[in-house]
């Protein structure tokens, strides 16, 4: 029996989120279409990826600079092909030792279970501020007239 969308996807965050960027990458399609909506300027394996090789590329950067703590998955719900997943990622900043928690809403849609397009939004505001290791909510209203 075929697993189903949700076990896939939760397949898929177990692979991911162990750093087996191997078994992770088994679960993208040739063609896999990726964007996080998040500042590639502070996290350049995010951004718009197309196809495979290019998400191996943005995993193995993403170990390289973070170490995953743990995540959580809040909220799953699968409707045949198409996943939506809102989760709890906390990583270890390898330069710094920073622990950051992102908060990420996951789209997922899978062909032949394998997954085409993966849509990832995280509050980059609040990522960034922890990143920074600063208030910049505090800053900006202290800057403003």
């Amino acid at each position: 029996m075929a697993a189903s969308s949700r076990e896939v996807i939760l397949d898929y965050l177990d692979a991911c989120y162990a750093g087996d960027v191997d078994r992770a990458a088994a679960f993208y399609d040739d063609d896999i279409d990726f964007i996080c909506y998040a500042p590639v300027e502070l996290f350049p394996t995010l951004g718009q990826k197309k196809g495979k090789a290019e998400m191996i590329f943005a995993l193995t950067g993403l170990r390289d600079r973070f170490s995953v703590v743990d995540y959580s998955v809040d909220f799953i719900a699968a409707d045949g092909d198409r996943v939506a997943v809102q989760l709890v990622l906390r990583l270890r900043d390898t330069g710094n030792d920073r622990i950051i928690r992102f908060e990420i809403g996951n789209f997922f849609t899978l062909r032949q279970g394998r997954i085409v397009t993966y849509r990832q939004f995280i509050d980059s505001f609040d990522v960034v501020q922890q990143v920074l290791g600063r208030d910049l909510v505090s800053a900006i209203l202290k800057s403003a007239p």
